[in-house]
């Protein structure tokens, strides 16, 4: 047990961790806001939606965040038809998978690329057919950075190069993914495409977000 001392001193050194932990946070709120004004102005006018910035022993990556929020959930059914018990947690409030965010914030954003596929895209920087088949099990269309990341090893693009078909094949990856979920849910057909479509505008909103995560 400790006695009286000890735990003056216990409360006190308590104490002293919490005011630091409260100080280092709000210096590092303040050099994330540093960071992130700085992300904004680097991606203005562009199509990019990641940065990385590095130090000596870590670095911070900065992209964009969509928050999906939903206007009408009962149009959800519509929207994912027969995969909806897959994608839809019902509680007393609706949760999305993260593939349905991820595929929700693309097709309200438009961003996806209507009739291409992944593979057609990898097939255009593919060095050769051995390269295509790698490629295409670690480039899925789903991660920006880590696709990136295997172009430039793969493919040998430089970041700008791999940072433009990484995001050419997010589109195409959301557009194929759009497709399985009609053809799992009554069909696919231009009909059909731009009924979903205008489901999913007045059933969502989407509001883009920075954020950064530090990575060592």
């Amino acid at each position: 047990m400790l006695n009286s001392t000890e735990i003056s001193s216990k409360v006190d050194r308590m104490a002293e961790i919490k005011r630091q932990i409260a100080v280092l946070k709000s210096e590092a709120d303040s050099i994330e806001a540093e960071l992130l004004k700085q992300f904004e102005a680097d991606v203005e006018d562009t199509k990019y939606r990641t940065v990385k910035y590095s130090g000596n022993g870590a670095s911070v990556i900065a992209n964009y965040a969509d928050k999906v929020a939903l206007v009408y959930p009962s149009m959800l059914k519509k929207i994912f038809g027969e995969a909806y018990k897959d994608v839809v947690t019902e509680e007393t409030s609706y949760k999305l998978s993260a593939n349905a965010k991820r595929l929700l914030a693309a097709l309200y954003k438009k961003d996806y690329m209507q009739g291409a596929t992944v593979e057609e895209a990898l097939q255009r920087i593919a060095p050769d057919d051995k390269t295509l088949k790698v490629m295409l099990k670690r480039v899925k269309g789903k991660n920006f950075e880590g696709d990136k990341n295997n172009l430039v090893k793969l493919a040998g693009l430089d970041e700008n190069g791999a940072s433009d078909y990484a995001f050419m094949i997010s589109e195409a990856a959301a557009w194929q993914e759009f497709e399985r979920l009609l053809a799992a849910s009554g069909g696919v057909s231009e009909e059909r495409i731009a009924e979903v479509l205008e489901y999913i505008n007045a059933a969502v909103t989407v509001e883009e977000t920075p954020k950064i995560t530090v990575t060592e």
